[in-house]
C-alpha cells in the first residue's frame, strides 16, 4: 500500500466532512453492535443452560488475550504514521495495528452466532466487513490488518464452536 492509495479513498471524505462524520457514526455503531451482541449470546447460552457457554466465554477471553499481547510485540504501524496522514477516525497514540483487533472480534462473535443462530451470525459477519472496509477507509488500518483480523476472527470461533462439542 502506498500513500497515494490512502488519498484516492480518503479524498471524497476530505473534501465532504460529513461524510467523515457518517462514518464516524457507523464505526462506532458496528463495533458497539458486535460488542452489545456477545454479552446477549452470553447471557442466551447461560439462561438456556446451553453447554456452549463456558466455551463461548472463555475461548474467546484466551485468543482475544493472545491477540492482544501479539500486537504489542508486533506493535505494527499504523498507515496514519506511516505515511503522515491524519486519520479520518480519531485515535490516540499508534502501532498495535496487526491484525485488527475490531475486526477480529466482531468476526469471532458472529462464527459464534452463526452456531446459534444463523441470521444473526450472519448479520455480524456481513456487519464485519463493512467494519473492515470503514477501518481502512478511515487510515487506522492496512488491508493486511483487517484480512488477518478477520481470518483469525473466523478460525477462533470456529475453535470455540468446536469446543463447545467436545
Amino acid at each position: 500500500m502506498h500513500s497515494e492509495f490512502y488519498e484516492k479513498i480518503m479524498r471524497p471524505f476530505r473534501t465532504h466532512p460529513q461524510y467523515v462524520s457518517v462514518l464516524n457514526l457507523f464505526n462506532r455503531f458496528l463495533t458497539l453492535a458486535g460488542f452489545l451482541l456477545y454479552p446477549v449470546l452470553l447471557g442466551w447460552t447461560a439462561v438456556l443452560e446451553d453447554k456452549r457457554f463456558f466455551a463461548f466465554l472463555f475461548v474467546p477471553a484466551f485468543f482475544f488475550l493472545a491477540m492482544s499481547r501479539i500486537r504489542k510485540i508486533l506493535n505494527s504501524p499504523r498507515p496514519y504514521e506511516v505515511y503522515d496522514m491524519e486519520p479520518l477516525i480519531a485515535r490516540d497514540g499508534g502501532g498495535q495495528s496487526f491484525p485488527s483487533r475490531h475486526v477480529f472480534s466482531i468476526f469471532l462473535i458472529g462464527t459464534l452466532w452463526c452456531g446459534v443462530l444463523l441470521p444473526v451470525g450472519i448479520l455480524l459477519l456481513l456487519c464485519g466487513v463493512l467494519l473492515a472496509l470503514i477501518r481502512v477507509v478511515a487510515g487506522v488500518h492496512f488491508p493486511k490488518d483487517v484480512l488477518w483480523g478477520a481470518a483469525l476472527g473466523l478460525l477462533c470461533g470456529a475453535a470455540a464452536l468446536f469446543i463447545s462439542t467436545l
